[in-house]
């Protein structure tokens, strides 16, 4: 048994496992964290695209992107316009979205990558936007000139047709929406 009490000590001392008593120790670990891309979007809430008799109107809705790099994909969706901001309303067929025209998408302080245009075209996606039925748009890379981040007001300008002569009087409503997205890897020059 003594044997076995005198071994074990030494055992533990050889493998480290055992402190000394000294009056002062110490020990430091090297601790690291990696932070991930963020994006954040707002908008703003209402906005007034004028009165129209006939023919294409615009209306331009300011978004903020905030995002913690410098290059962020951007595409948008948009509603057709519905009398009495109603989407399952029949009776009145709804002002449609002027395809052809595509949604301008203009950044206070970024470009398009690789010389792309920042008219983004629609494409045949369709999506939900709080009810109402949406097309998007293909996505377009643009690239800050802020110094590796992505923080400006984002003008999204969206056209409508009125060609009907005959259309009933009112009000008529719609939804825009932008999404913003960090991919791991933009375009080359990034």
């Amino acid at each position: 048994m003594k044997k076995v009490l005198f071994i074990l000590p030494a055992l533990l001392l050889a493998s480290g496992l055992v402190a000394y008593a000294d009056l002062e120790g110490s020990a430091s670990a090297h601790v690291y964290v990696k932070v991930d891309p963020n994006v954040a979007v707002g908008a703003q809430a209402i906005v007034d695209a004028g009165t129209v008799q006939m023919g294409e109107f615009c209306a331009t809705v300011q978004f903020r992107v905030d995002a913690n790099l410098q290059a962020v994909y951007l595409y948008a969706a948009a509603s057709p316009l519905y009398k009495g901001d109603d989407p399952t309303n029949d009776e009145v067929l709804p002002i449609p979205l002027a395809l052809s025209s595509g949604i301008e998408i203009a950044p206070t302080n970024a470009n398009p990558m690789e010389g792309g245009s920042n008219v983004a075209a629609y494409t045949s996606t369709s999506v939900d936007i709080d009810g109402f039925p949406g097309t998007t748009t293909e996505m377009i890379c643009f690239e800050s000139s802020q110094n590796n981040h992505f923080s400006q007001d984002v003008f999204v300008t969206v056209c409508w047709n009125q060609d009907d002569p005959e259309k009933p009087t009112g009000e008529y409503s719609g939804k825009v929406k932008l999404w913003a997205l960090l991919m791991p890897e933009a375009p080359s020059g990034s």
